[in-house]
């Protein structure tokens, strides 16, 4: 469940455990810096396995994966993860270059609930954020 701010603003009222999967280590930290800057906690993974097994100790409220990632791609990912009890709240933001027609029905296909075509401007992440906190009164 997210957690209400002490400081609670008309932009932002809850903090959300965010878990960033990306092979692309660069792109996973500077994921997780944006979201510890608009208050989030957040964490990474750079590989599917990792981000299982994080998942399963950290609870993350959101999900922020990669598609194209060697070994398990981020649609077996999402899949996987979905099938854990403790994700079943879980919000899960597809973030790839991959922004063809299919892709979108893919991802819809696999589980996901959102799909930002990188590079995805913050504005988009705050607007995710914005429908989740109007669901959690």
């Amino acid at each position: 469940m997210p957690i209400k701010s002490k400081k609670s603003t008309v932009e932002k009222p809850y903090s959300y455990r965010i878990l960033a999967v990306d092979d692309n280590e660069a792109c996973a930290k500077t994921m997780m810096w944006t979201m510890e800057m608009l208050g989030h906690t957040a964490k990474i993974a750079l590989d599917g396995r990792a981000a299982i097994k994080l998942a399963k100790s950290f609870h993350p409220d959101i999900i922020i994966l990669d598609i194209g990632m060697p070994g398990m791609n981020g649609y077996e990912i999402c899949q996987a993860m979905r099938k854990q009890s403790t994700l079943q709240h879980t919000t899960f933001v597809a973030h790839t270059g991959w922004g063809q027609k299919e892709h979108h029905e893919r991802s819809k296909e696999a589980g996901f609930d959102y799909h930002l075509v990188k590079p995805a401007g913050i504005e988009a992440l705050k607007n995710i954020f914005s429908v989740l906190d109007k669901r959690n009164p």
